[in-house]
């Protein structure tokens, strides 16, 4: 029998919850040098990304004209 949407997605949440043991332990390093860039706008920002998100230039156009 399959389930509703609506516990699907309580299902999930407890997964998400749940999951941390298998998080790995080691430390990751923080990400550094960006204190060191120059500020842009988000539409220059985000134009390297296009190849991999090719709609991600409308999502930055919608967060602006919030």
């Amino acid at each position: 029998m399959a389930t509703s949407g609506g516990e699907e997605a309580i299902a999930q949440r407890i997964l998400r919850i749940t999951d941390i043991a298998q998080e790995p332990l080691e430390f990751i390093t923080p990400i550094g040098g960006y204190e060191e860039m120059p500020l842009v706008s988000l539409e220059t920002a985000v134009e390297p990304l296009v190849p991999v998100l090719p709609a991600v230039q409308s999502h930055a156009y919608v967060a602006k004209q919030r």
